[in-house]
């Protein structure tokens, strides 16, 4: 059982290239769309890796606007409500956590 969060790519059965998440059990939480390059797979892994770490996660029920929590200040073109209808069509919960890229 890995102690840390693992990204992982692959390669699918079509032949696109994709990278999951894997929770600490191994099983699969989340996958990415698939890429015809394995190079751009592994750039997006690194990528997603960077932001995780200073994700906001947001309670859609709440009411409470999770980017003026954040910065103090809210964006000149995103409301909270925005935000929070985002956060709810796409039911991704991200939490920050320890992360390694795996080819």
């Amino acid at each position: 059982m890995s102690k840390t969060t693992i990204l992982e790519v692959y390669q699918d059965k079509k032949g696109h290239y994709r990278f999951r998440l894997l929770a600490k059990n191994g099983e699969p939480v989340a996958a990415s769309e698939g890429y015809s390059k394995k190079a751009t797979a592994m750039a997006a892994a690194k990528k997603l890796a960077e932001w995780v770490s200073s994700a906001v996660l947001v309670d859609a029920d709440k009411k409470a606007d999770a980017a003026s929590k954040t910065t103090g200040k809210q964006p000149s073109s995103v409301t909270g409500k925005k935000i929070a209808n985002n956060a709810a069509k796409s039911k991704t919960v991200t939490k920050a956590a320890t992360k390694k890229v795996v080819a």
